[in-house]
């Protein structure tokens, strides 16, 4: 039997409604929201269990966290 750290007791909720994900990178943040987003189907959401809204919470947190900038190029300015 293995002892669990605190982090692996939590779940996926506690961990977002601790603002857990901060710590993760952007690009991370990002590539896990997608995976876990496929996992879903929209039905799931209608009558949604425990699994589901873990998951849910568990993407708009990592998003809420996944500060990037994107740059507005206007790319006429770089036509020769």
């Amino acid at each position: 039997m293995s002892i669990q750290t605190e982090k692996e007791m939590k779940t996926k909720l506690q961990q977002a409604m601790n603002n857990e994900f901060c710590k993760e990178q952007p690009f991370k943040n990002i590539d896990e929201s997608i995976r876990l987003a496929k996992e879903i189907k929209i039905y799931d959401l209608i009558d949604a269990n425990g699994r589901t809204i873990n998951k849910v919470a568990e993407i708009i947190n990592r998003l809420q966290n996944a500060e990037i900038e994107v740059l507005n190029i206007n790319y006429g300015d770089f036509r020769a």
